[in-house]
C-alpha cells in the first residue's frame, strides 16, 4: 500500500464515479480501480480509498457515493397543516406494479446493493428484498404472506456473490419461502466472471458448503487453485460488487422487461396523477 501514488488514483476514482449516471458504492469503485490495476485487491488499499474519498467529499472535491447504512433518524414533523399537506402531495403514489401481469420481486444478497436497487428501480414500484446473508424467519413470513395474498404468480429476480455461501443463500431463501412461480438468478456466474475478467479471491475453506461448491464448479477452481489449508481445499470467491454497476443495472432491467407491461405502468401513473390533482384541490 505504501507504494501506491494516491493522488492520481483519487483523480481517476473521481472520473469513474462521474462517468456513471447511476449511484455506485465504495466497494464498486474499489473494484473498478482494481480492474484497472491502480490498486491491489486488499483490505488496506480499500480502507485507504475509503478514507481519502471521504476526506475529499468533505472538502467538496469528490462526488457522493451511495451509503445506505448511515443517516439521521428523526421523527417526521411539520410546521403546520399546510406543510403536512404539501408533504403528502409530494409523497403520494399508488402501487405502480399492482396491475402488472406478474408480481415481480428483486432480491440481492447484500444490503448495500439493495440500496442501489432502490435508487435504480424505485419509480417502478417493484418490492426489493435485501437478504443481508441468509434470510430470517420474520422476512420469510412477511414475503410468504404478501405473495399468498396476491392472485398473480410471483417472480423473483436475484443476484448474489459467487462463493460457497453466496450461491447457497438464494437457494435457501427460495426453498424456505416456497412461493415462487419462477426465479431468475442474473449473477454472478462463471461466464460473467470470465467475460468481465472479475478478480477471483480466496474464499473460506471453513465454510461448510465449500466442498459442495468446489465440486459444482470444477473449472474455475482448476483455473484458480489456492491450494488447501488444514486438509481442506480453499474455494474461490468473487463478489457481486466487482461487476460493473451499469452491467448489473442492465441485467436486472433485462430480466424485468421480460415481464413488464408498459401500458399497465402508464395507467398507474395516470391514476396517481389524478389522485395528486385531488390532493392539490384540498389546499
Amino acid at each position: 500500500m505504501s507504494n501506491i501514488h494516491w493522488a492520481p488514483v483519487i483523480t481517476r476514482a473521481r472520473e469513474i464515479v462521474l462517468s456513471y449516471d447511476i449511484h455506485v458504492t465504495l466497494r464498486q469503485l474499489h473494484y473498478r480501480l482494481v480492474s484497472e490495476e491502480l490498486i491491489p485487491n486488499a483490505e488496506g488499499p480499500y480502507k485507504r480509498l475509503s478514507s481519502l474519498t471521504a476526506e475529499a467529499r468533505r472538502r467538496g472535491e469528490f462526488p457522493a457515493l451511495h451509503d445506505r447504512g448511515r443517516h439521521i433518524l428523526r421523527p417526521l414533523s411539520f410546521t403546520d397543516a399546510t406543510d403536512a399537506l404539501a408533504w403528502l402531495i409530494d409523497q403520494y403514489r399508488v402501487d405502480r406494479s399492482a396491475n402488472q401481469p406478474v408480481s415481480l420481486w428483486l432480491g440481492v444478497e447484500k444490503n448495500a446493493l439493495a440500496g442501489l436497487l432502490e435508487d435504480w428501480f424505485e419509480d417502478l414500484g417493484i418490492p426489493i428484498l435485501p437478504l443481508g446473508g441468509y434470510s430470517s424467519e420474520s422476512l420469510d413470513r412477511e414475503v410468504i404472506k404478501a405473495i399468498t395474498e396476491d392472485d398473480r404468480k410471483a417472480v423473483l429476480i436475484y443476484a448474489g456473490d459467487f462463493d460457497a455461501s453466496g450461491m447457497d443463500i438464494g437457494r435457501s431463501f427460495i426453498d424456505t419461502t416456497n412461493c415462487w412461480a419462477e426465479t431468475i438468478r442474473i449473477g454472478l456466474s462463471e461466464a460473467q466472471i470470465a467475460e468481465q475478467a472479475l478478480p477471483v479471491l480466496q474464499g473460506k475453506e471453513k465454510d461448510s458448503r465449500a466442498v459442495k461448491f468446489i465440486a459444482a464448479h470444477p473449472e474455475i477452481h482448476a483455473q484458480h487453485d489456492f491450494g488447501s489449508r488444514g486438509g481442506k481445499r480453499i474455494p474461490v470467491q468473487v463478489e457481486l460488487d466487482a461487476l460493473d454497476p451499469l452491467l448489473l443495472h442492465q441485467l436486472f432491467l433485462d430480466a424485468i422487461n421480460q415481464f413488464w407491461d408498459v401500458s399497465a405502468y402508464e395507467e398507474a401513473i395516470q391514476v396517481e396523477d389524478r389522485g395528486r390533482d385531488t390532493l392539490h384541490d384540498l389546499r
